[in-house]
């Protein structure tokens, strides 16, 4: 077993025990839906982050807004400013705006792709962020 998976497979586990930064959903409680957590820190605000939080909010309307009403995908806020949060954080390792996708032991980081896209070509960013949602849905929950 590789160390990264052990390592995403700790952060997974660790999620689950907190509050996430005023989220009333409860991470992890139905492993089968994609779960995305958008990190971000409201002390040091940041343009980018904000800008791959927003793109990521309109690809979920645009494409995904029947999965998202039915619970099939999950979209999280974590402030890494709040005490939650925080624990949160320091938990996952996590000190910057990022972008995480899960699904049951599953986990991909989007931040360093999501910083380079979201500033440059925020097509290539929704795509890409498409992408791993539909790698990551079982087939019949994908859009049609």
């Amino acid at each position: 077993m590789s160390i990264s998976f052990l390592y995403y497979l700790w952060m997974l586990i660790s999620l689950s025990s907190g509050d996430l930064g005023g989220s009333n959903k409860n991470p992890l409680t139905h492993m089968g839906d994609v779960q995305i957590y958008y990190f971000y820190d409201s002390r040091i605000p940041s343009s980018i982050g904000e800008r791959m939080f927003g793109l990521t909010q309109d690809l979920l309307k645009k494409n995904y807004a029947e999965q998202v009403a039915k619970g099939d995908i999950i979209l999280y806020e974590i402030d890494l400013a709040s005490p939650k949060g925080e624990e949160v954080a320091k938990k996952c390792n996590i000190t910057i705006t990022g972008l995480v996708l899960s699904r049951h032991t599953r986990v991909i980081n989007l931040t360093q792709n999501g910083y380079a896209y979201a500033k440059t070509d925020p097509l290539a960013f929704q795509q890409n962020l498409a992408y791993h949602i539909s790698k990551l849905l079982p087939a019949s929950k994908r859009p049609k």
